[in-house]
């Protein structure tokens, strides 16, 4: 008999739910828009910039290289991760470029990915103006070059490709939060239906009877739609 009360309930969950439909259709509305609004109107979009770099001689892709010259231009490829990021390579940017920024922030939007098995490294610098963004990754990889240069001594680290100016933002996601508060308003939405049902002692039906006083109904009253009277 629980088991019958317990599937009943459910049912009747159910039922509650889907009859205010509306309800969750109307908060997951407000809420993707209003989430959706916020994101394009308050948020600062951030731009990423990148520029590709190869470390090698210039002649290694037409003359072939040796196995230790491979294993040791992959050294240096590590090297250059880490010295594109000291001061001597980061205060010159800011200098040359007139940065209104402290190095940390300018080190803190700059990255370096070495790509696997292989010489190749990618210099990407995330800003909210895209313009500025291209400028600091491009003077990076020149700065980059010019004191690899001097410091190693030998010429064997080269722009591939520069950074062209991003035209989309890589954040916020703007669909992406409107769907998930959109997951939300419908959460809300349902949680309040649920309360609402849980907060309703009102008798709907006759099984509410049989569930609440244990004793089966005989008989119902129909309701009748009939003509008033006349005198």
């Amino acid at each position: 008999m629980n088991e019958e009360y317990q599937e009943l309930d459910l049912l009747e969950l159910l039922r509650g739910i889907i009859s205010n439909w509306w309800l969750i259709l109307l908060f997951m509305i407000v809420a993707a828009g209003s989430s959706y609004y916020a994101t394009k109107t308050y948020v600062v979009p951030i731009y990423k910039a990148e520029s590709t770099l190869f470390i090698g001689k210039e002649n290694d892709i037409i003359t072939g290289i040796s196995l230790g010259d491979f294993q040791l231009d992959s050294k240096l490829v590590v090297d250059y991760r880490e010295l594109i990021k000291t001061r001597l390579v980061t205060e010159e940017v800011i200098n040359d470029l007139e940065l209104k920024t402290t190095r940390n922030e300018v080190v803190d939007n700059l990255n370096i990915n070495i790509i696997t098995e292989s010489r190749f490294m990618n210099i990407t610098y995330e800003d909210p103006i895209p313009e500025r963004a291209t400028q600091i990754v491009n003077r990076f990889s020149q700065v980059l070059v010019e004191k690899a240069e001097i410091i190693v001594g030998v010429k064997n680290i080269q722009i591939v490709d520069y950074a062209i100016t991003p035209t989309t933002p890589i954040s916020p996601n703007a669909v992406m939060n409107a769907l998930i508060a959109a997951m939300v308003g419908a959460m809300v939405a349902m949680g309040i239906i649920l309360l609402k049902m849980a907060m309703n002692n009102t008798i709907q039906d006759e099984s509410n009877v049989e569930k609440e006083f244990g004793i089966p109904v005989l008989g119902v009253i129909p309701k009748f739609k009939g003509e008033g009277r006349t005198s």
